[in-house]
């Protein structure tokens, strides 16, 4: 009984495991991450998707809440002839995942609403991946 009492106390004041503190970034260019960024490029591929001019309200370990401008390109006739447009929305990037390669949880989502229809989307919902090496 007194070993049980004692036990108690150290699992009480025991840090949480560095993992479970930790802060959560983002990929923000496709092969760094960061807290808070000014700017992310959604599509590594071809560039044609991408926000910048943001401004986060909050930034907690498993949601963050911002606003900025958000550009997305036609691809017509192709993505190297497209034209890019351009919308006002609000952000939201939550989930986590672990990223080895950088040592570092980052967020997994982002869902987007923009202030009036980006190319027939009023939002958006998708993937954030770690950065690519």
């Amino acid at each position: 009984m007194l070993l049980a009492l004692a036990v108690v106390p150290v699992l009480i004041i025991a840090p949480l495991p560095a993992s479970a503190a930790s802060r959560t970034f983002v990929t923000y260019d496709c092969a760094h991450v960061k807290v808070e960024p000014r700017q992310i490029l959604f599509a590594c591929g071809d560039g044609a998707f991408y926000s910048d001019h943001l401004h986060w309200r909050t930034w907690h370990r498993l949601r963050a809440v911002g606003e900025g401008e958000f550009h997305q390109n036609d691809c017509r006739p192709s993505c190297a002839q497209g034209t890019f447009h351009e919308r006002d929305g609000k952000i939201v990037l939550h989930g986590r995942k672990y990223c080895a390669d950088v040592d570092a949880h980052v967020f997994a989502h982002a869902r987007i609403h923009y202030d009036r229809p980006l190319l027939g989307n009023r939002r958006v919902h998708f993937g954030l991946a770690c950065p690519l090496h």
